[in-house]
């Protein structure tokens, strides 16, 4: 007798070997699509801050006034809502809350009943901090001029800060207000992002 072995299939090994490296594959374009996720908030994020800060530069020249955006005060809620107050110099204070841009007509940095609200921005994704340097940790102003100003007159210019929160050297953007209230949007490697 005399039997006809059919040798066109896999056997079980070789299916659950190829099994096994799929699954590994998968796993892999998983992770570098979280990554690029990531990449896109955190440059959408900065993006929709500089857009802002351009806007409200341009509000202050257009009408003749000072023009501030300021950080969110922190919210214990988790959902994504507009802000109504801003963060103060002593508060916990972080861009990733949202941000308020209005005419700011006394002055002082926070958004007060009757001064005119020009533009409310949401949290951004909770993935992403973003955060200021001393000079612009919880607002940037312009004066009616379009040149960037503390709360006391002087000028005004630092660095917002864009990172995937909690990593170790990665990339990340950094938003720049010069002394003249020009911003940019510049490309950096983050030592360590808060």
């Amino acid at each position: 007798m005399k039997f006809n072995l059919n040798t066109n299939g896999y056997s079980l090994i070789e299916m659950l070997f190829m099994l096994l490296i799929l699954g590994v594959l998968c796993g892999t374009v998983a992770l570098s699509f979280q990554e690029l996720q990531n990449r896109v908030h955190i440059q959408a994020a900065s993006e929709a801050l500089l857009s802002d800060i351009l806007s409200a530069r341009a509000e202050a020249l257009r009408r003749e006034r000072r023009v501030t955006l300021c950080a969110a005060a922190l919210d214990s809620s988790l959902q994504p809502q507009l802000p109504t107050t801003c963060a103060s110099s002593g508060s916990s204070v972080a861009w990733h809350q949202g941000w308020l841009v209005f005419e700011d007509t006394n002055g002082n940095g926070v958004w007060n009943e009757g001064e005119p609200l020009l533009k409310q921005r949401s949290r951004i994704n909770s993935n992403i901090s973003a955060t200021g340097n001393g000079t612009v940790s919880w607002y940037v102003s312009f004066g009616a001029s379009g040149r960037s100003l503390s709360l006391n007159g002087a000028f005004l210019a630092g660095t917002i800060t864009f990172c995937e929160r909690g990593t170790r050297a990665k990339g990340g953007w950094l938003l720049v207000v010069n002394a003249v209230g020009r911003a940019r949007l510049d490309k950096g490697q983050i030592a360590i992002c808060p």
